[in-house]
């Protein structure tokens, strides 16, 4: 019994590390959706920057979720024009240090991508 309990208390850090990681990425999913709604009602494409990067940074905040880099990134500023789309990738750095096994990484960045339609019967400013 004694020889299982390192391997049960691995098994039992590599769940919450899984959980971890998998209710983040949920909510770095969240997130890039709520920043690319936001940057598509935006009137021009830097204020769709501004919109996205406040809107991602709020959402995870409201969930608890501490990036030590987070990254918020808009697509083509070509394509943001009225009846043209909006891409924002967001990306957050979370440390694993409270419950990763020796010998992986403290940290892991998860990111994702969200595509917002933008309203083709609005008026949108040039992509400056």
């Amino acid at each position: 019994m004694v020889l299982l309990t390192p391997l049960f208390l691995a098994v039992l850090a590599f769940l919450v590390l899984a959980g971890r990681l998998s209710t983040v990425s949920a909510d770095v999913a969240a997130a890039s959706r709520d920043a690319a709604r936001a940057a598509s009602l935006a009137s021009t494409y830097s204020a769709a920057v501004d919109a996205a990067e406040e809107t991602a940074a709020g959402s995870l905040a409201r969930q608890d979720v501490t990036c030590r880099n987070l990254t918020v990134e808009l697509g083509d500023p070509s394509t943001f024009v009225a009846g043209g789309e909006v891409q924002v990738s967001v990306a957050c750095e979370v440390l694993l240090d409270d419950v990763a096994l020796p010998g992986l990484p403290g940290s892991r960045i998860v990111g994702r991508t969200s595509t917002e339609v933008i309203d083709r019967w609005r008026s949108v400013g040039p992509a400056g």
